[in-house]
């Protein structure tokens, strides 16, 4: 992939957690999972990512990125649509913004896990877009009120291979990894280790008190990255 959508579109692969909630709900950017939001809900967020150089493929390196500032919109249409957007800002070399959506087909329940499809960088020509189906499932869910032990959620999901990532391929064949809330009660910290065919993600988010914003950091390959994101329900 060459040229400034290629260096904008950096920003998509090191992206990785939108939103780790007590219920594990939102997405995890990057890597496609069954997590979704429900009708009516809005989650909001921005990062900021320190680029280590010679971690990118030789044709970037020259181009001098240093870091990558992305805010991303997810809404939750019904209860089984939600569409999202990503801005790119790329060092002054530009920005540009995809769309990405999702569609539930099976909620989670006791014995079957949330299964999704959907599609990233849906605006461009069919020769761009990936798509992919997503499973994933909480092992210990709460039970009668909000969870007071560890909770863990797997992920698992099957795709196309994703162009918007600089030629490299991600998410083609079976991809995934594990979400946990390792501290429900407030605060919350979570944690997260996800791989997508590619490359190792990690992440920790902290939720001080239930109406906070959360805060989170982690890597992605030779890169890092920091950011916050907020829920809303408009119901």
């Amino acid at each position: 992939m060459r040229g400034t959508r290629a260096v904008v579109l950096l920003a998509s692969l090191l992206l990785v957690i939108a939103c780790a909630g007590a219920v594990m709900a939102g997405d995890i950017v990057t890597v496609p999972t069954a997590n979704q939001l429900k009708a009516g809900e809005v989650d909001l967020a921005t990062y900021y990512v320190d680029v280590d150089r010679d971690s990118l493929i030789a044709p970037l390196r020259p181009l001098g990125i240093d870091s990558v500032r992305i805010q991303t919109i997810y809404v939750g249409v019904t209860d089984n649509l939600e569409i999202d957007a990503h801005r790119y800002d790329v060092d002054a070399i530009g920005t540009e913004t995809i769309w990405n959506a999702t569609y539930l087909v099976q909620e989670e329940d006791a014995k079957h896990p949330a299964v999704v499809v959907g599609g990233r960088d849906l605006g461009r020509a069919y020769d761009s877009a990936s798509y992919f189906i997503s499973a994933a499932k909480t092992l210990n869910p709460p039970v009668g009120g909000p969870p007071t032990e560890p909770v863990f959620r797997l992920h698992l999901s099957m795709g196309t291979e994703d162009k918007t990532l600089f030629g490299e391929k991600r998410h083609q064949g079976l991809f995934g990894g594990i979400q946990v809330l390792l501290r429900p009660a407030d605060p919350q910290i979570g944690l997260v280790a996800l791989h997508d065919g590619q490359d190792l993600i990690t992440g920790v988010t902290y939720t001080p008190k239930p109406d906070w914003p959360t805060f989170k950091a982690g890597t992605f390959g030779g890169h890092w990255w920091v950011g916050i994101n907020k829920t809303y329900n408009s119901k």
